[in-house]
C-alpha cells in the first residue's frame, strides 16, 4: 500500500477534496484517487472523509492506495537520472501543497537530487544527479551555461522576424510577486538573452522553438510576453482572456532539449543530445 501526502494551502480555489487532489496529486489517476474515496482510503487531518469533503487549509491529506506513481524516466545510469516532468507537478514544495518531484525522488533507494528546476505548469526534461561529485559537476555546467536548454511553445500572433535573438533586462517585481522585463539596465536589472525560431504558424499563433542563452526565473514566458507573444496558458504574464478564448487551460510550453556539457566526472557525456516530442 502507497501513501501520498498533500497539505492544503492557505488559499484554496477547489470547493471538494476530490478536486483539490486531482490538481495537487497529478501523477495519480482521476480513477485512483475516486477509488481511494470509495474505499474510504483518503484521511483529512487523520480522519476519513467522503470525496465532498470540503479542503481545509493547513489540513495534511493522506492517499492510500496500491497504486505506485512513477515519472517517466528518459536516461539513467550510475552517475544521473534524466526525466520526463509533467506538467502540474513542481519540482520542491512551493505552497501549493501538493506532490513534488523531489519528493518522489527522496524515495528511490538512490535518492537522487535534482539539479535544476522548472516551472509548476512547465513540462519536460529535469536531470538529477546519484552523487554528491555529479551533482556538483552538473551544478557547475548550469551556472557556467555549458549546457544547451532548447524548450518549444505556442505564443499569441506571428512573431516577425521568424528568428532571432532578444536581449532585455528582467527585475523581480516585489509588489506583483513576478519578473518585469525593461529594455534598459539599472542596478536592479540582470541581463538576459532568448534565442528562438518559428517553427510554424497557424491562425493567430506560432510554435517556437526557444533556446536560454541565459537562466532567469520565467525568462521565457516574461521575455515573450514583453514583445507581445506570451505564452498561450500563461495567465501570469499572457492574456487570461485570450486563453479562456481559445480553451486552453494550461501552459503550452515544454523543455524539449538537453545537450549535455559538463566536463569532469560527466566528460563521457558531453555533446550527448536527448529529446522528447512536445505533448501539445
Amino acid at each position: 500500500m502507497q501513501v501520498y501526502q498533500a497539505v492544503v494551502p492557505e488559499t484554496v480555489s477547489e470547493r471538494t477534496l476530490e478536486a483539490y487532489l486531482i490538481k495537487a496529486l497529478p501523477l495519480l489517476p482521476q480513477f485512483v484517487i475516486r477509488d481511494a474515496f470509495s474505499r474510504r482510503d483518503v484521511k483529512m487531518d487523520g480522519k476519513r472523509v467522503p470525496a465532498d469533503a470540503v479542503p481545509v487549509s493547513g489540513a495534511k491529506i493522506l492517499v492510500y492506495t496500491a497504486w505506485e506513481t512513477e515519472l517517466p524516466v528518459i536516461y539513467e545510469d550510475s552517475r544521473i537520472l534524466l526525466l520526463n516532468k509533467p506538467a502540474g507537478i513542481s519540482c520542491e514544495e512551493d505552497g501549493r501543497g501538493g506532490m513534488t518531484v523531489q519528493g518522489i525522488l527522496d524515495a528511490r533507494p538512490d535518492a537522487p537530487k535534482l539539479c535544476h528546476r522548472l516551472d509548476n505548469q512547465t513540462c519536460g526534461l529535469l536531470i538529477a544527479a546519484k552523487d554528491p561529485v555529479t551533482e556538483a559537476c552538473l551544478l557547475d555546467a548550469f551556472r557556467s551555461r555549458s549546457l544547451t536548454k532548447k524548450y518549444e511553445c505556442l505564443v499569441k500572433g506571428i512573431v516577425n522576424p521568424r528568428a532571432g535573438k532578444l536581449d532585455a533586462y528582467i527585475v523581480k517585481d516585489e509588489r506583483l510577486g513576478r519578473m518585469r522585463v525593461v529594455s534598459h539596465q539599472s542596478p536592479e536589472t540582470k541581463q538576459i538573452s532568448t534565442a528562438y525560431e518559428t517553427i510554424e504558424t497557424g491562425k493567430e499563433k506560432s510554435r517556437l522553438k526557444v533556446t536560454l542563452l541565459t537562466g532567469r526565473t520565467h525568462q521565457i514566458r516574461a521575455h515573450l510576453a514583453f514583445i507581445q507573444h506570451p505564452i498561450l496558458g500563461d495567465d501570469v504574464y499572457g492574456d487570461r482572456g485570450y486563453n479562456q478564448k481559445l480553451g486552453i487551460r494550461r501552459l503550452m510550453l515544454c523543455a524539449t532539449d538537453l545537450i549535455l556539457n559538463a566536463g569532469g566526472v560527466l566528460n563521457d557525456l558531453d555533446g550527448r543530445a536527448f529529446h522528447i516530442d512536445c505533448p501539445f
